[in-house]
């Protein structure tokens, strides 16, 4: 899932292009480990304003650009407390990726916390990865969400230190002829394991209906798919064909 990698770049790339100490902190390296050179993130803005003194502040604010790659984060506004190291964009965030869109009300980023997260309105529209081998078999879990997905919710939040990605408030998933709402989606990288929490309904292309009040835990790991869900309902199309007296 590429979310967890647009939300990561979108906390770093709030705070890092041309921002006098923004810099993160890295622990030390195994004496083994293949050192990986700084990454370039640009950034851009009609204004810019740096405070110096008992608050370090920075303002960047009209048409603000953030490059990293081939992300782009655009927003009319950044905030960056470097004290609490909290970067803040209060008014409308986009965010474009070749595999990911993004877009919501306002962004905010933990530094200290290693946790970015989006506001309002969110919508992100996840879309496949080409260069991906195809899954064997099409009607898998694993390769139904390796299909176009648009989620929306009102909060989009993502931890780059535990690589756990949530949204809440109204989660609803769109993809083709399928769709599925929740009130919360919990997205374990590590495990590869998607938790969808209270009110889980969903439909399919053939009107098939499922639906759990509590949660549904999907594992889309490849060679171990699965899914459980406690007290759980479902509709099924059964086809049936009389069969011809003799």
């Amino acid at each position: 899932m590429r979310t967890r990698t647009i939300l990561a770049i979108a906390a770093v790339v709030l705070v890092c292009g041309g921002i006098p100490g923004a810099q993160e902190t890295v622990k030390p390296a195994p004496a083994d480990a293949k050192k990986k050179g700084p990454e370039t993130v640009a950034g851009r803005a009609d204004f810019m304003k740096s405070v110096w003194g008992n608050e370090k502040t920075v303002l960047m604010r009209g048409n603000v650009k953030f490059t990293h790659g081939d992300t782009v984060l655009t927003c009319d506004e950044v905030q960056y407390d470097q004290t609490a190291r909290i970067a803040v964009s209060p008014g409308r965030i986009v965010i474009t990726d070749p595999e990911c869109d993004i877009t919501g009300d306002k962004g905010t980023a933990y530094f200290k916390k290693r946790i970015g997260v989006i506001e309002g309105n969110v919508t992100m529209l996840v879309k496949p990865k080409k260069a991906e081998e195809e899954p064997a078999d099409k009607n898998s879990v694993r390769a139904k969400l390796k299909q176009p997905t648009t989620v929306t919710c009102e909060k989009l939040e993502y931890n780059y230190r535990t690589k756990i990605a949530s949204a809440t408030g109204g989660v609803s998933l769109k993809q083709e002829k399928r769709s599925a709402t929740a009130q919360k989606l919990i997205y374990d990288e590590k495990n590869e394991i998607i938790t969808l929490i209270g009110d889980v309904k969903g439909i399919d292309e053939d009107g098939q209906t499922f639906s759990a009040p509590d949660k549904v835990v999907i594992s889309v790991k490849k060679g171990a798919e699965w899914m459980e869900a406690p007290n759980a309902s479902a509709t099924f199309k059964v086809e049936t064909q009389e069969e011809t007296p003799e």
